[in-house]
C-alpha cells in the first residue's frame, strides 16, 4: 500500500515526467494500492501551480524531496510546469496525428474530386463524339442514297440516250443513202443548167 498522500503526489509528478497519462497514473497508483480518493487528490495537487513566493506547499514536507526544498528544485518545478503537457502527451500525438490525417485526407478528397471532375469532361466530351459520329454515319449514308441515286438516274437516262442513238443510226441508215440520192440528182440538174 502507497504510504502517503505527499508520496502519491510525488509518484503522480514522476510518472507525469515519464510521460503517462492521468488514466495510466491512476491504473498504475491503484495497482500500487492507492485508493482513488487519494489518487484523485494527489492528481489535483500536482496539477496546481506552485504557490506564490516559493512557498511549500500545505501536504508537502521537504523530506519528501531530493535536495535542498521544493522551491529550488529546478527539476521539481519543471515536473509542476510541464505536467499538465506531460499528462495529455498521448491526447496531444493523437490530436496531432488525427490534424495530419484530416489535412491529407482532406487533400486526397480535393485530387479524388478533380479526378471524378475530369472523368466525367471526358466522358461528355466522349459521348458527344459518339454522337457526331452517329450523325456522321447517318449524313455519309444519306450522301450514298444520293450518289447512287443520281447514278441510277444517270445510267437511265444514258441508257434511253443510247437507245434513242441508235434509232437515230436507223433512221440516217435509211435516209443516207436517198439523201445522197437526192444531191446525185440535184449535181445532175445543175449540171444540167449550166449547159
Amino acid at each position: 500500500m502507497m504510504p502517503g498522500n505527499n508520496d502519491i503526489v510525488q509518484e503522480v509528478l514522476k510518472l507525469r515526467q515519464e510521460g503517462l497519462s492521468d488514466n495510466l497514473i491512476n491504473e498504475e497508483l491503484a495497482r500500487k494500492g492507492a485508493n482513488p480518493q487519494q489518487i484523485q487528490g494527489a492528481i489535483n495537487q500536482a496539477d496546481m501551480p506552485p504557490p506564490p513566493g516559493g512557498e511549500a506547499m500545505p501536504m508537502m514536507e521537504e523530506k519528501n524531496f531530493p535536495g535542498p526544498g521544493p522551491t529550488s528544485n529546478p527539476e521539481m518545478h519543471s515536473a509542476r510546469a510541464s505536467a499538465p503537457m506531460d499528462g495529455n502527451i498521448y491526447e496531444r500525438i493523437e490530436e496531432i496525428t488525427e490534424g495530419m490525417i484530416d489535412e491529407k485526407w482532406d487533400e486526397l478528397i480535393g485530387e479524388v474530386k478533380k479526378i471524378i471532375d475530369w472523368k466525367e469532361k471526358i466522358e461528355t466530351k466522349q459521348v458527344q463524339m459518339i454522337n457526331d459520329l452517329e450523325k456522321l454515319k447517318e449524313d455519309f449514308k444519306t450522301l450514298h442514297h444520293g450518289v447512287l441515286g443520281k447514278l441510277e438516274d444517270y445510267d437511265h437516262k444514258m441508257q434511253d440516250v443510247g437507245t434513242e442513238l441508235k434509232a437515230v443510226g436507223k433512221v440516217f441508215k435509211d435516209v443516207i443513202p436517198e439523201f445522197v440520192e437526192n444531191v446525185k440528182e440535184l449535181r445532175d440538174i445543175k449540171d444540167g443548167m449550166k449547159h
